[in-house]
């Protein structure tokens, strides 16, 4: 599952919370806890400071640059590990 979600995050492009967690059956909550556990890992990197002043992206004018998959306060970016994990999970799918 947690391939999964870096996954749609990577090759997808999914940047809404809600649609990920939809897209992979499980609970707003259980995603936030599989993205924290993406950063634990390196696959994902939180920017510090970049969305302090809202809770929401809309308006935002990092909104199409920050690659925020949380969509509430905190941009998320994806990492080389992360990009090459993706990479080398579809290469051996083939």
């Amino acid at each position: 599952m947690i391939e999964q979600v870096l996954d749609l995050i990577v090759e997808s492009k999914i940047a809404d919370k809600r649609e990920l967690a939809r897209q992979v059956g499980v609970q707003v909550e259980t995603l936030d806890d599989i993205i924290d556990l993406l950063c634990q890992r390196g696959y994902l990197r939180e920017e510090e400071g970049s969305c302090n002043e809202s809770s929401s992206c809309s308006g935002c004018n990092l909104e199409e640059s920050c690659g925020s998959s949380d969509r509430l306060g905190r941009a998320l970016f994806v990492t080389e590990k992360g990009k090459q994990f993706v990479r080398i999970r579809r290469e051996q799918m083939k």
